[in-house]
C-alpha cells in the first residue's frame, strides 16, 4: 500500500466496529469510532485499485446498515417520549380533577 494512501483496511475495521455499536445500541461508541475513521478517511487520499473498490463497497454496506439501525433506534427514542408526554399531560389532568 502507499504510504500517502488512505488505510481502508482501517476504515474498514473501524465501520464494522461502528456496526456492531451500532447493533448493541453503545451510541457514544458508534459517536467515538465515526470520529476516529473520519479522521483516518481524511489523512490521505484513498488509492484507485480493486481492493479499494471492494472495501469502499463494503464500507458503504455497512454504512447503510449503521443508518437503518440508528434511524429506527431514533424512531423508538421518539414513540418512548411521546408515550411519556401523553402519560404526564394525562396525569395532570387526573390531578387537576
Amino acid at each position: 500500500m502507499n504510504a500517502s494512501a488512505c488505510d481502508l483496511p482501517r476504515v474498514l475495521e473501524l465501520t464494522e466496529s461502528m456496526h456492531e455499536a451500532a447493533s448493541e445500541s453503545r451510541w457514544d461508541d458508534l459517536a467515538t469510532l465515526e470520529s476516529e475513521r473520519e479522521a483516518v478517511l481524511h489523512a490521505a487520499p484513498i488509492a484507485e485499485s480493486t481492493d479499494s473498490v471492494e472495501s469502499l463497497r463494503s464500507i458503504m454496506l455497512l454504512d447503510t446498515l449503521i443508518t437503518d439501525l440508528v434511524s429506527a433506534a431514533r424512531d423508538e427514542a421518539a414513540a418512548a417520549w411521546d408515550a411519556h408526554r401523553r402519560s404526564r399531560r394525562a396525569v395532570a389532568a387526573y390531578s387537576a380533577i
